[in-house]
């Protein structure tokens, strides 16, 4: 823990390093995502409906899903909680720091840590990025339980929570000869607010509310996707 009690870089050649790697990695993950993971971002109007501070919430279905959301909120940056392992590869581990990445402690004792510093970037008015599931399930077709940790922060703080959900559908072009992996859809819903109350029951009465807005985003693209690979489908039968 640093003087002010959280688990953030406040010098200021971390800010400048942190910057910079932004702007030369933000091109090169726009092309890397648009053109081998075919990202493709709908719902970015409901960003408009967003203040300052706020907690993204998604499914963890790939190792750059969290640069990803990044693309999509760009020019804002948000920060992340990553699992302490991650701050432990060499090498990965500066970038994951620059990255704006906040360590989950294994530990007990390192959990004031962490609230310190999520409850200090949400009065500061950032935005903070939290997986509700908890790990990483690559590719994983569906919205898995949520962990309260995400809805908490929330209600203490008081701010909404922005759902994204990502979905799958087949590739498209040249690539599709290629590629196995289904391309990637970002979906950004609109946002959720807390209730006033700061009680557990209004803690687990919004991670239900956004759990069931995700999971029927989820199903819903994933009927349009099943529809649409039947029409293309019969239209190669018929050429």
């Amino acid at each position: 823990m640093n003087k002010r009690g959280d688990l953030l870089h406040h010098s200021l050649i971390y800010k400048i390093l942190s910057s910079l790697l932004y702007l030369i990695a933000y091109p090169i993950l726009f092309l890397v995502t648009k053109l081998w993971l075919g990202l493709k971002v709908e719902g970015r109007e409901n960003l408009s409906k967003m203040g300052d501070e706020y907690i993204t919430v998604a499914n963890h279905i790939n190792m750059i899903d969290c640069a990803m959301i990044a693309l999509a909120i760009f020019p804002r940056i948000p920060y992340f909680l990553t699992l302490q392992s991650n701050l432990e590869i060499p090498f990965i581990k500066y970038l994951v720091m620059l990255f704006r990445g906040i360590p989950i402690p294994r530990k007990k004792s390192g959990k004031e840590k962490m609230v310190n510093t999520i409850d200090g970037l949400l009065r500061r008015g950032e935005i903070v990025g939290i997986y509700p599931e908890g790990h990483l399930i690559p590719y994983y077709d569906g919205i898995r339980e949520f962990k309260n940790g995400a809805f908490n922060f929330a209600v203490r703080n008081q701010v909404p929570i922005l759902p994204i959900v990502f979905t799958y559908r087949e590739p498209e072009g040249i690539i599709r000869f290629i590629k196995r992996k289904p391309f990637i859809t970002l979906t950004i819903l609109e946002p959720e607010y807390p209730k006033t109350e700061i009680s557990k029951a209004n803690v687990q009465e919004l991670k239900n509310r956004v759990y069931r807005k995700m999971k029927l985003e989820r199903r819903i693209k994933k009927l349009y996707n099943e529809e649409m690979n039947k029409d293309t489908n019969m239209q190669e039968e018929k050429v």
